[in-house]
């Protein structure tokens, strides 16, 4: 949240600093570097607007971390080998915007006007691109006092070889399973994750 604020701050006052230098005197070194100061923070606000997570997405991501670090802390630890799991896979291919983002206030018009010069000439297909998707999620069967669990992990947007590679140099992994209600559970998978 504070991020956003601060990239709104930024986009706010380098769009200001830039408009009230624009038409200040070229040799004016002064004037030049605030403007130069401005464009830089304009720049800055609008990438972080443009690129950084919404205040939902931030507060969704804080409550499933805290989930997480719950079942953790609190849930049944069960050694999971992914040589006993199973892979379902479902890869697919679709058409995803080449231009633009999910926020209109910091799309280019440039990229509007290469969207309707496109779509003009009769190109609206170089408007988009096609991108493989892949998908996978493991499965896991384990007997609890006479009675079979399934338990399956979240979608892993990992190519098939890639995945198995991954597994088989991990070899093992710990499944968090609450002991009241069994259907909530966490895979800990967060080695497949590209985090530092």
């Amino acid at each position: 949240m504070i991020r956003r604020i601060i990239a709104y701050v930024f986009f706010g006052l380098g769009f200001v600093t830039v408009t009230f230098f624009r038409k200040s005197s070229v040799g004016d070194i002064t004037a030049f570097l605030f403007w130069g100061f401005g464009f830089a923070m304009f720049l800055f606000g609008w990438y972080f607007l443009r690129y950084g997570p919404s205040v939902k997405d931030s507060k969704e991501m804080k409550r499933l971390h805290k989930l997480i670090d719950d079942l953790k802390a609190n849930g049944e630890k069960i050694r999971v080998y992914f040589s006993e799991c199973e892979i379902k896979t479902n890869n697919y291919s679709e058409e995803r915007e080449r231009y633009g983002g999910p926020n209109e206030l910091t799309t280019l018009a440039i990229e509007r006007e290469i969207q309707a010069w496109n779509a003009i000439g009769g190109h609206g297909d170089k408007n988009v691109k096609r991108v493989d998707v892949h998908q996978s999620v493991l499965v896991f069967k384990y007997e609890n006092n006479g009675q079979t669990e399934t338990f399956y992990s979240g979608i892993i947007p990992k190519e098939i070889i890639t995945l198995r590679f991954k597994l088989d140099e991990k070899k093992e992994t710990t499944l968090y399973v609450d002991r009241k209600d069994r259907s909530r559970y966490y895979f800990d998978l967060d080695f497949l994750q590209n985090r530092k």
